[in-house]
């Protein structure tokens, strides 16, 4: 045209800013494998992880870092681009890898945002921690006395110590910096569903560690400032004491032979109604003589008042003989009641 004559040499200045082949994978290079990896990560995990995402030149154009969060994803299912999810298989928790992805398994010809089309990406990634839907919690025993005999169960009330961490070894929580023990009731959901299946089983004096997937722990949201969203919880855990429960769906229990005039032992001023006052005062006797027992860890006023309920069957406050049943009475009732 006007702008080249005919028969001119011309001079080129090149910078070569990457290239590729159509036939090229991924390239991965391993920057720092674990010594302890006791899974690798595989098709339907969920990982966490953060990278920096330049181009061949070293051009940033993202990073997680920046951001202060995880990447959070399941890899081999199509939820990346196709050189990511193929550069997250066979990971380890705490691995760091590079990956190089040419166009054609990243942003393709079109690119996207900062990423020029057909560009080939590199994405310096660290692994913080990974899981999969299906798992469950695991459980490792440190230490266990040779007087192992009374094991943890549902409903038992137990104290103990824990530290609270994450996979990378990040500490969320402990109850030795606090100076006292945590205490719960073993299924009674006041802990993590987790939580409730890695003390199952356990005797005073026990020392394990429990693993628990988000699914089992805080999920997917995590809690804001303190645990994060998706994370692997690791506890370490020490039951100092334990106070066996009662049987499921009972709140409190005899000791002995139940009175066979029972309601007219409670019913004080025997006008043939039985107040909530008069019931507490009556509970609270048999538990203080020995000859009850109420479900260990929760609270006194709470447990009673939840009997009385069960038994003012008509919800006046107020509960008759007609109304006043034992629990072996009621067999094809649920409550907690006497």
């Amino acid at each position: 045209g006007k702008e080249i004559p005919g028969q001119a040499s011309l001079v080129f200045d090149v910078v070569l800013l990457d290239l590729h082949n159509p036939k090229d994978g991924i390239a991965i290079e391993n920057q720092l494998v674990p010594e302890s990896c006791e899974r690798r990560s595989q098709t339907g995990d969920f990982l966490r992880y953060h990278y920096n995402g330049t181009l061949l030149d070293g051009t940033l154009f993202d990073s997680s870092y920046s951001r202060n969060r995880t990447y959070d994803t399941y890899v081999g299912k199509g939820y990346v681009i196709a050189g990511m999810d193929e550069g997250l298989l066979g990971v380890c928790t705490g691995e760091k890898r590079r990956i190089i992805i040419p166009p054609h398994l990243g942003y393709g010809e079109e690119g996207r945002g900062k990423i020029p089309g057909s560009a080939v990406l590199v994405f310096d990634i660290h692994v913080v921690d990974f899981h999969n839907p299906s798992d469950s919690v695991s459980i490792t025993v440190n230490y266990k006395p040779s007087n192992c005999t009374v094991l943890s169960k549902k409903g038992d009330y137990l104290k103990y110590h824990y530290n609270a961490s994450l996979l990378d070894g990040t500490l969320l929580d402990s109850t030795h910096s606090l100076g006292k023990t945590y205490n719960i009731v073993l299924g009674s959901g006041q802990v993590v569903l987790g939580m409730d299946m890695g003390l199952q089983d356990m005797c005073v004096g026990e020392r394990r560690t429990v693993v628990i997937p988000p699914h089992l722990g805080y999920g997917e949201d995590g809690v804001e400032g303190e645990v994060p969203g998706s994370a692997v919880l690791v506890f370490d855990i020490e039951l100092l004491e334990l106070v066996s429960g009662l049987p499921e769906g009972y709140m409190f229990v005899w000791n002995g032979e139940v009175s066979p005039n029972l309601f007219e032992e409670i019913d004080q001023n025997h006008d043939g109604e039985v107040l909530l006052e008069e019931f507490s005062e009556y509970i609270q006797t048999q538990v203080d003589t020995g000859k009850g027992k109420l479900a260990p860890g929760f609270d006194f006023e709470m447990i009673v008042k939840n009997m009385f309920t069960n038994q003012d069957r008509d919800g006046n406050g107020k509960v008759t003989a007609e109304e006043f049943k034992l629990k072996d009475q009621e067999a094809k009732e649920e409550h907690d009641e006497l």
